[in-house]
């Protein structure tokens, strides 16, 4: 009798495993950030969207709206507490602000708005210690678009010719969680329209991306926590639409399918999970509600999640992922 009734209960204590291991997979804590223009029209609002990686999301909260004031391209800390974002009055040039989720305020940040010129495409690090950014002429640095690196903890602005160029752009800054991998995309490359760069900032270092870059425009990136994936945009010949999402593995040096998560109209603005396995993209297919939507796609799986509430007849756009912490 103790042989089957070993057997039995061995088997049930796998089938326990088996639902712990299964819940954990399939419960994750998503939030995303993006811009909507669901409630303004001509004005996007920086909105929250929490979901379960599964089929269940609702919106969870927003930065207050100023009047004539649009905000957009939100990027979260791994916590979930701080997003920067970029910010720009009508008639005026845009900024870069920091919100708290936490005291629901705006958080001071010196130096980093110092310019009469525009600032773009602000991005945190998963700690949210460190400000990445664009900045278009900004005084002491080139005429071009330069990326700067703001340190929030000391307060000090870093705008090292190290990775900019003199006369060409470097924009579209991506961080890793601690902040020592930047990627960003330059137009430096003799005869290149547009390739993606990593640098390593502890050893000063551009490291190499064999087999992600191509003679056609690569753009957009982001970086999972560790920087092993590298989720970015391309016009290159062969894919699916005239632009689409593509995945770089460092760790391999290639480029990694993704079924199911193209169409033929425009995909973009990929953000990838600090995991690295959920893509939050803004494609203009027909089966969205409008123009430009937000999607979020699963690798385990190969699918596109169903995001209730999330995108309206009017726009969604520059969607941030991070998977949050459990409590």
């Amino acid at each position: 009798m103790s042989g089957p009734s070993q057997l039995r209960g061995v088997l049930v204590l796998l089938g326990l495993i088996s639902a712990t291991v299964n819940a954990q997979e399939v419960s994750p804590r998503l939030l995303l950030a993006y811009g909507s223009y669901k409630e303004r029209g001509k004005y996007p609002t920086v909105t929250f969207y929490e979901h379960d990686g599964q089929s269940t999301g609702k919106i969870v909260a927003a930065i207050p709206p100023d009047n004539l004031r649009s905000d957009s391209h939100p990027s979260l800390s791994h916590d979930g507490r701080w997003c920067a974002f970029t910010s720009e009055v009508e008639n005026l040039t845009s900024r870069i602000l920091l919100w708290d989720l936490t005291t629901k305020q705006l958080v001071d940040l010196p130096l980093v708005n110092d310019s009469p010129n525009s600032l773009q495409h602000s991005t945190l690090s998963g700690n949210g210690r460190v400000l990445a950014l664009a900045a278009w002429n900004r005084p002491g640095s080139s005429n071009r678009w330069d990326i700067l690196r703001f340190d929030i903890d000391t307060r000090q602005l870093q705008t090292p010719a190290l990775w900019n160029t003199p006369g060409n752009d470097e924009r579209m800054p991506a961080l890793s969680a601690d902040g020592g991998l930047l990627a960003f995309v330059s137009n430096s490359g003799e005869g290149r329209v547009a390739d993606i760069h990593l640098w390593d900032h502890k050893s000063g270092d551009e490291l190499p991306l064999p087999g992600l870059n191509s003679p056609a425009r690569d753009v957009e990136p982001s970086l999972s926590a560790d920087g092993r994936w590298i989720a970015f945009v391309s016009d290159r010949p062969g894919g699916i639409g005239a632009r689409d999402i593509y995945l770089f593995d460092r760790q391999s040096n290639q480029l990694v399918p993704l079924p199911g998560l193209n169409s033929v109209a425009h995909e973009q603005m990929p953000s990838i999970s600090t995991d690295g396995r959920y893509i939050a993209f803004v494609s203009e297919r027909r089966a969205g509600q409008g123009e430009r939507d937000v999607f979020i796609y699963d690798r385990v799986h190969s699918r596109l999640l169903p995001t209730p509430d999330l995108n309206s007849p009017r726009e969604e756009i520059d969607p941030c992922l991070i998977v949050l912490p459990r409590p």
